[in-house]
Parts: C-alpha cells; structure tokens; sequence
C-alpha cells in the first residue's frame, strides 16, 4: 500500500493526482520543538483527507529543548490529535539525526545519553497517550535508534514507521519484529518522501481506527472488541449531582461474540471547548462483559469509553456521547 509524507518544503500538493497515482495513506509534519507549527498543515492534511487518503500529522523531536511531555502537548494542540474515524492515523514522532548540528553544536543524540533519550520518547509517548487514548507510531532509522537509545527494545508496541533508502527493510531496530511503515525514498511518484504501509488496506483502516497496532504479523489473530455504553441519568443533569456511566465490552472471533470478562477498561470525558482528552476513571468488566462507573456532574462535554487490549484482544474505543450539564 503506497503513501508519502510531506512537510512546508511541499506547499501545494495535488492531493486528487495522488489518490489517482495509487497513494492510499500520508503523514504530514505539523509541528517542531514548542516553537514550530508547518503553515500548509491546515490544507495538506485537509486536503489528503477530502481526496480519500486516510492521513496522519507528525512531529519532529528537538529532545534537548524542552520534555517529551511538553513536546507531546504541543503536537496535540496543534494537529496532532487523533480521533477514531478510520481516517486518522495516529500521531507519529519524528526521531531521529540531529540536523542541526552546525548551530547547536550537539552530537546526532542532541546530547542526550541512551538512557536520558529513552526517557524522553517515554515521556513523549505516555503523554500523547494520556492526550489521544493512542501510543504515536514511532518514525526513526535502525543506526540512530540503536545508537541514541542504546537499542531500547521498550517501544515495540508502537507502530514502526522506519527510514531506510535501499531496495529492502533491512534490520529492525530493537523491540520489534515488524515494520508498520517504510519510508523507503526521498523522491518519487508522489511529492515529498515515498512509503509503503506493510499490510492490506484493511488492516491500514485498523491501524487507523484503532483495531490494529501495526506491530502484529496479523491483527486479526486476535479477537476484536467492541464497546457500547450509555449514560444512565436523564439530560441535563444537573451541576454536581451524580451521572453513571454503564456499558459492555464484547469480543468477537470467527463470526462468534463473547464477553470480554475481567477486563479494564478507561472513561475518558473531553470538556467542551477543548480538544484534549483526559482520564475520568476506570472500571472492570463483570462476567458479562458489562462496567458502570458513577462520576460527578461538573462541566459539559464528551464522554468515550476505551479499551488498551491485551496478548488476546484488539483495543477498542467506543463512539462519544455528549452530556449536557446545567
């Protein structure tokens, strides 16, 4: 399945030229640092979207100016945020060579020791985490990351997005055992740089939905999940009285639904206004797969259920339900 990415270097992209060309899937740069927002974002990446492309927005790590966190949080604010449409790939971070090197006067490691440099992605990726219900596709080449990480093998349940210009994948950096994307020239049919998504297009719909990690030989060896739940207490209610959120959480295997017992699974609410979510609470399934979990009425806004998956089950994150608060 073929895609590009692109950046400020490719302003005015024929997005409809692409889709005819064979190109199914594109990130595209949004932001740098805390100080760096690409000015054609808005319109590559809308543009990718309105000509079937299913699309992600990546950020490019400067590790030795500010935290993981901070960086994480810059990204989201500014487009890269995911959502469950089947459209959105997650977000990805760029790390990668130092390009700077002749100003800031740092290593290819911008500095940082294998140890202070896993740290960092950790902080990065927990952070996009807590933002976006999803861990970023990590975008890097085999050198670099066995150099700069000391070949930290803590990050193969994020889908590898690997740089390597040659007729082959070559060797994977440590922790994984197969690539989610490959970047694998800089020019080519399609502006900007030249991938292949290593699946089917479905499983490119799963990696974006949420259904699939892009790490799994074959996501559909496990079970998919599925999440539904209602908020009990009739709208609006009102401002610090209680609201319940109750669902279930099934899984299904060749054809077959069962409930997904013992499970855990996250409440996350989005205030109105905001584009970030944050974690209201967590709860268990019971034996038929069903969860309740009572919260205190304070604000407007959404409401989703998520679940992170296990050695046997898909993750899944349910629709979002808006309750109105006065």
């Amino acid at each position: 399945m073929r895609g590009l990415d692109v950046s400020s270097h490719q302003p005015n992209v024929s997005w409809p030229s692409v889709y005819g060309a064979g190109g199914r899937f594109a990130y595209v740069k949004a932001t740098e640092s805390t100080t760096y927002r690409n000015p054609y974002f808005a319109a590559q990446y809308g543009g990718a979207r309105q000509a079937g492309l299913i699309r992600g927005a990546y950020h490019f790590a400067l590790p030795h100016k500010s935290s993981g966190a901070a960086q994480a949080e810059y990204f989201v604010r500014n487009g890269g945020g995911w959502t469950a449409d089947g459209w959105t790939l997650p977000g990805a971070l760029d790390i990668e060579f130092n390009p700077y090197t002749s100003s800031n006067g740092l290593n290819t490691c911008y500095g940082l020791s294998p140890a202070q440099m896993t740290a960092w992605v950790r902080a990065f990726s927990d952070r996009y985490l807590q933002l976006t219900g999803r861990r970023p596709t990590i975008y890097t080449n085999t050198y670099w990351w066995q150099t700069c990480t000391g070949g930290s093998a803590a990050f193969g349940d994020h889908p590898l997005w690997l740089a390597r210009y040659s007729s082959s994948v070559g060797t994977l950096p440590s922790g994984w055992t197969r690539h989610a994307i490959w970047q694998y020239a800089s020019s080519g049919t399609f502006p900007g740089d030249q991938n292949l998504f290593n699946g089917t297009y479905e499983q490119l719909k799963q990696l974006a939905t949420g259904q699939g990690t892009g790490t799994a030989a074959k996501s559909t060896s496990k079970a998919t999940t599925r999440i539904s739940f209602v908020n009990t207490v009739r709208e609006p209610v009102r401002r610090g009285r209680s609201l319940k959120i109750v669902g279930t959480l099934s899984q299904y295997a060749s054809g077959t639904r069962k409930a997904a017992a013992g499970q855990r699974v996250t409440v996350r609410f989005k205030p109105r206004g905001s584009s970030a979510w944050r974690t209201a609470g967590t709860a268990t399934t019971a034996s038929n797969g069903t969860f309740g979990k009572t919260f205190k009425a304070s604000k407007d806004g959404s409401w989703q259920v998520v679940y992170s998956g296990d050695s046997r089950r898909l993750p899944a994150r349910s629709g979002t339900d808006y309750i109105d608060i006065r």
